[in-house]
């Protein structure tokens, strides 16, 4: 009788830890954030994380959600040069347009599973829905992205352009 009692308070942990396999769902393979670097100013101290940006080691504060994820990305492709292009869903373009338009002067930074790769000052705003990352990232990475990025569309995201 116990061990049909254990047995029965097991098979319900059992099946929750497999639903989410059998559903279709998979957590991403990378973390993409872009974050905008902000003063702190009048923000809680919950709302803002302190990071370090390379090369000289520079730490800034930025704002603790960020702008966008690798849930916005619609699209990833690479250039000759090797320079990376971000294609984001509607919701993205959105976010990078207004934080880029009321941010110039600061860093806009991104973090691939919470390593700065790249961290340019905002001098523009950018309104079309693509993000450059202007050096080579692994090819593995690439198509981590783009596996994400199909999947965004997939699962529903709207997609910007052609």
């Amino acid at each position: 009788m116990r061990q049909i009692r254990q047995l029965l308070l097991l098979l319900p942990l059992t099946l929750f830890a497999f639903l989410p396999a059998h559903a279709g769902h998979k957590p991403p393979q990378l973390l993409l954030r872009i974050y905008v670097q902000t003063s702190g100013d009048g923000l809680p101290a919950t709302q803002v994380t302190t990071i370090t940006v390379p090369p000289n080691g520079e730490q800034i504060l930025i704002r603790t959600i960020p702008e966008v994820s690798e849930h916005d990305l619609a699209d990833v492709r690479v250039d000759a040069a090797g320079s990376t292009y971000l294609i984001l869903t509607h919701r993205g373009k959105v976010n990078l347009d207004a934080v880029t338009g009321q941010n110039q002067g600061r860093l806009l930074v991104v973090m691939l599973n919470g390593y700065v790769i790249y961290a340019p000052v905002i001098d523009e705003q950018l309104s079309s829905g693509v993000f450059i990352i202007p050096h080579p990232l692994p090819p593995e990475v690439i198509k981590a992205l783009q596996d994400i990025a199909k999947d965004n569309i997939k699962n529903g995201q709207p997609q910007l352009g052609p």
